[in-house]
């Protein structure tokens, strides 16, 4: 009787496994994504000389990590209670989606150059809401996403965090001439390796 258990029981492990699999990409994706959107404030801050806006700053952070207890919850829920966690998910990157709005708004200055490496970052991680939805079960196609494209938002959606990270730190450091920007963007890069193997590389890979 107990050999006859192991394989739906191993099966039905495997399957909790996958159907979860997925939050861990999300948090990753988000772990990149917000960080980023706030270095573009703190760009946008310096180049103007004004102070970082720290009230948008928190409300990134905070939808940021909303995001992330609603998808757990989602992950967990029964099938009962699935439909509403679904769409207090949604409702949720909704949100996180319209801080990117908040931040092209706020991230306005009148040097030219650094006004491109701002428009570039944004629309980089304009593409992370895409791969977000894109990640999660049942939502997906959901109609309370609005595509990003449709927000007259060119999109360059990242096909992992390291990709993604790797391409927005190679925008970050770009030149732009302004002695204030140029000194700072380099110690804003994206981490793109996880902890354990920065630890396993002493610090080598970042």
């Amino acid at each position: 009787m107990r050999k006859t258990l192991v394989i739906p029981l191993c099966l039905a492990v495997l399957c909790t496994a996958c159907s979860t699999a997925w939050v861990s990409t999300l948090d990753s994706i988000l772990a990149a994504a917000a960080p980023a959107l706030i270095n573009i404030l703190q760009i946008a801050a310096v180049a103007n000389g004004q102070p970082l806006n720290s009230g948008l700053e928190a409300k990134i952070d905070g939808d940021a990590n909303a995001v992330k207890t609603l998808a757990g919850d989602f992950a967990q829920a029964s099938a009962a209670s699935a439909p509403g966690a679904c769409q207090q998910l949604q409702a949720a990157v909704s949100t996180y989606q319209a801080d990117q709005q908040l931040v092209l708004q706020a991230a306005q200055v009148s040097d030219s150059n650094t006004q491109t490496k701002i428009t570039l970052l944004t629309n980089l991680v304009a593409g992370t809401v895409d791969a977000i939805t894109a990640v999660i079960p049942s939502c997906e196609n959901a109609a309370a996403f609005a595509p990003t494209e449709a927000r007259g938002m060119k999109i360059t959606a990242p096909y992992s965090a390291a990709t993604f990270a790797a391409h927005y730190n190679s925008i970050l450091v770009a030149k732009t001439g302004n002695p204030a920007i140029d000194a700072m963007t380099p110690k804003m890069r994206l981490r793109q390796h996880s902890k354990l193997v920065r630890m396993l590389t002493f610090g080598k890979l970042q």
